[in-house]
């Protein structure tokens, strides 16, 4: 359900105020007092590290759809022994939209978005790190009849159906919104 809303754009009264809409988005939520943690719906354009480190910060979470050129990084494999140097942050890297080709692992399953009755969607859940964070987060890839994405949790202990299911309620809210006035 929409918490707040206000004017992001409009009226400029200073060319010094050098805030994005990231930011404009974190200060929006993090004024609000909240009594529990909470997961942030957003859009793909928010799928960036300044605003997930942001609500990180403060014990919030992020669901967000990826960009359609996204990339993910394997953990480091365990070192053998000691070595000189740095350890690896990052193993190898993965383009996203690659993983829709291992069809075989994904889960079929009724929709769980409000709405979608007798749809039938395969999903997968795998956890990668992310470099805008330097950490783990949970990807899941979804084959909808309507077309496939990619979405993204910093919340590692949401299951795939839940966070497709939170993404769902993206549109429901958009909409609702542009009514509103």
């Amino acid at each position: 359900m929409p918490v707040a809303a206000r004017i992001h754009e409009g009226v400029v009264w200073s060319n010094r105020d050098r805030r994005t809409l990231l930011d404009k988005l974190s200060t929006l939520l993090l004024g609000l007092a909240w009594d529990e943690p909470l997961a942030v719906v957003a859009d793909a354009y928010y799928a960036a590290g300044k605003c997930a480190r942001a609500l990180l910060a403060c014990g919030q979470h992020l669901v967000t759809r990826v960009r359609s050129n996204g990339v993910a990084y394997l953990p480091p494999p365990a070192s053998k022994g000691p070595r000189r140097g740095r350890l690896a942050l990052y193993g190898m890297k993965t383009r996203l939209r690659e993983w829709f080709c291992g069809k075989k692992k994904f889960i079929k399953a009724p929709s769980p978005v409000y709405g979608e009755t007798g749809v039938v969607l395969r999903y997968y859940t795998f956890d990668l790190i992310w470099r805008p964070l330097g950490r783990l987060v949970r990807f899941v890839w979804v084959i909808h009849p309507r077309g496939r994405l990619v979405l993204l949790s910093t919340d590692l202990t949401l299951e795939g159906l839940e966070i497709i299911r939170l993404y769902g309620w993206r549109f429901k809210i958009g909409v609702s919104s542009t009514f509103c006035g």
